[in-house]
């Protein structure tokens, strides 16, 4: 049942239309007559397929449906389809088309992206077409978390929609060849889709797109203001539960034989843990934090791995806007091999800048340093040592982690919680105590005992590429 009725005075009303107005059954009859002349719908759903690797087994949602150009056609291939639209004439000439061709896999529902609840079989695949951009962009954000919520874990989203790509220094050139270009499709609607829509730049799209969970696979430019996105949900909140639980020694082994046995580069793995570690961060930290998305992070890297997944989480959390500075507990000259590399990429990137990245030698300099750091920063990442470091700490991770527990501040620790033995659980002098830790490859012996979740906290297990289980019975 549509919940329009209900609606909060708060909330947007996508049932208002920002465009052409199709609460007219004629006027949507017509849009409909004249998309039909130009448009080949099975071709566009051959595509659609082929981009989204769709199966006859998928459930699937369509998110503004409109006369049904994919609803049809996905129907006639698809196990089940769900579409939702916010204008009843357009959902009336679909239901007419489905009545028709004897179509009895169908739902529809009169709702919107920020109205719309899904609670029937799981989706495998949604698809928005040319409808998300009537939403402005903290309402797309809802959206699209919304769209989330509704996949299955590994589900597809495709987005096309319209989307600009050119430099905002550009904006009057680049929105004269969007208005030319759409013009030859939109006649008379491309004025509006420009003045009264809300169109968005891809990078403000993909950056939402990423923070609700949603990772873009593949993107497909198919007009100079038309792209298209391929995205996989990334389940986030539960692998812990799920996942092997292995040694230390039983997880290295698996990285040790991924890089022999599929040729993949340490390098690489390294890269694929830091974006893990991102997602996870991003869609759990305002959960974890009264509902406060996280703006400027502290991140504290170590002189191994852990510290070059710390580089790598860095440079992708500004690729998002947020603030990061980053402590290192030794001069840059001394990091050697992946972790070097990924910090000589993070400086090439622009943080290269005493402003967000220095050394940590527990000098009283360093000190006042690091505490005006964590009195502005609203989390603290620790990629200090990982699963490699036992026993008591050494200087001057002994002074960054009593400093990181005295802040206030809730922490993110990579891998493993500095200071918590991985294999055992056991504390020898003291540990950082997170918030949540993102572990990686697989859950580790000592991060599932109970005696250690006053130092885990929220347990998470990030994907670095590799699947685990294929090596598992050759450890």
């Amino acid at each position: 049942m549509s919940r329009i009725a209900n609606l909060p005075k708060w909330l947007y009303n996508e049932f208002q239309c920002s465009g052409v107005d199709y609460e007219a059954v004629e006027v949507a009859r017509q849009f409909d007559k004249r998309h039909e002349s130009f448009r080949d719908y099975d071709a566009e759903f051959a595509l659609i397929r082929e981009r989204t690797g769709l199966r006859p087994e998928d459930v699937v949602l369509d998110l503004g449906c409109g006369t049904g150009a994919f609803v049809v056609p996905a129907a006639k291939f698809c196990r089940k389809v769900y579409g939702i639209d916010p204008a009843e004439p357009m959902l009336t000439i679909l239901r007419e088309k489905l009545s028709a061709r004897k179509i009895e896999n169908v739902e529809l529902f009169r709702e919107g992206f920020l109205t719309y609840r899904h609670d029937g079989e799981p989706i495998d695949v949604a698809i928005s077409s040319i409808a998300l951009h009537h939403l402005p962009d903290f309402w797309k954000a809802i959206a699209l978390q919304n769209v989330s919520d509704a996949l299955k874990p590994g589900g597809v989203f495709y987005l096309f929609d319209v989307v600009f790509h050119f430099p905002i220094s550009e904006w009057r050139e680049g929105t004269q060849l969007v208005l030319d270009k759409m013009s030859e499709a939109a006649g008379r609607e491309a004025n509006a889709h420009i003045s009264s829509e809300f169109s968005a730049f891809d990078w403000v799209i993909e950056g939402i797109l990423e923070r609700v969970g949603l990772r873009v696979e593949k993107v497909f430019d198919d007009s100079v203001f038309l792209r298209a996105y391929v995205c996989r949900k990334v389940e986030t909140s539960a692998p812990a539960k799920n996942s092997p639980i292995l040694t230390p020694e039983q997880v290295r082994s698996v990285d040790s034989r991924a890089v022999e046995r599929w040729k993949i580069p340490s390098v690489l793995l390294m890269e694929n843990a830091g974006r893990s570690v991102a997602e996870i961060f991003l869609t759990n930290a305002p959960k974890l934090n009264g509902c406060v998305a996280p703006k400027r992070v502290l991140i504290c890297c170590g002189k191994g791995n852990n510290g070059g997944d710390g580089f790598v989480l860095a440079r992708r959390l500004e690729l998002l806007g947020l603030d990061c500075r980053v402590a290192l507990v030794q001069a840059v000259d001394k990091y050697v091999g992946d972790a070097r590399t990924n910090l000589d990429v993070l400086q090439a990137a622009g943080q290269n800048d005493p402003e967000k990245l220095f050394v940590f030698d527990d000098s009283e300099a360093s000190r006042q340093r690091f505490a005006r750091e964590t009195a502005s920063c609203d989390w603290i990442v620790d990629a200090l040592l990982g699963t490699g470091a036992k026993g008591a700490l050494r200087s001057p991770y002994d002074k960054l982690v009593s400093l990181i527990n005295n802040s206030n501040k809730p922490v993110c620790a990579i891998d493993v919680p500095s200071g918590l033995n991985p294999s055992d659980g056991s504390v020898s002098s003291d540990a950082v105590r997170a918030k949540m830790t993102a572990t990686l490859a697989a859950n580790k012996t000592g991060l599932a005992l109970e005696s250690a979740k006053d130092y885990v906290g929220e347990l998470f297990v990030g994907d670095i590429g590799v699947p685990v289980e294929p090596f598992l019975e050759d450890l």
